[in-house]
């Protein structure tokens, strides 16, 4: 080490500290703006947003102090949860309809069984709900002979939906 280095280092210490000093009392009227930008974004915002947010009220500061800021008082932006859909409502002291089929889902007489189901989709807006509706009597049925494979993979005959037949009816 060069004497006038190590001179030069000690005399420069009250100057360290002062800048030392005068960034850690940034850093405090930083965190409190930080704080109320992160309080408003309900705990969502990282620092990159907090940064784009300060700027945006004029406030030049690099993304890197926010960063530091953040790291060092334990902000972290909280992750979100994935979406679920809310169908059931089980907290209640209702009883359950009674289960009339007992799961026999071949029937012969129309509009006696209907078979119903839902479904939904997780779009932009929410959560789209799709229900559908089918009489039971209704079977699919193949016709004779279609089961049978052309050389392409290819089903031969088509499927087509049918009543049932009624032993009530002619």
């Amino acid at each position: 080490l060069s004497r006038s280095w190590l001179y030069g280092y000690h005399a420069s210490q009250a100057a360290r500290d002062d800048r030392r000093e005068r960034r850690s009392a940034r850093d405090d009227v930083l965190l409190a703006k930080i704080m109320r930008v992160f309080k408003a974004s309900k705990h969502r915002y990282g620092s990159k947003r907090i940064h784009r947010d300060l700027c945006a009220e004029g406030e030049h500061v690099p993304e890197r102090r926010v960063a530091r800021i953040m790291r060092e008082s334990r902000i972290s932006a909280r992750l979100r949860k994935p979406r679920k859909p809310v169908t059931t409502n089980s907290n209640h002291k209702l009883t359950p309809s009674p289960n009339l089929l007992l799961e026999a889902f071949h029937c012969t007489t129309p509009n006696t069984v209907w078979l119903a189901g839902i479904s939904y989709v997780d779009t932009g807006e929410g959560w789209l709900y799709l229900a559908a509706v089918k009489e039971g009597a209704f079977v699919r049925r193949r016709p004779s002979g279609s089961d049978q494979w052309r050389r392409d993979g290819q089903l031969q005959g088509q499927w087509r939906m049918r009543p049932a037949k009624s032993s009530a009816g002619p």
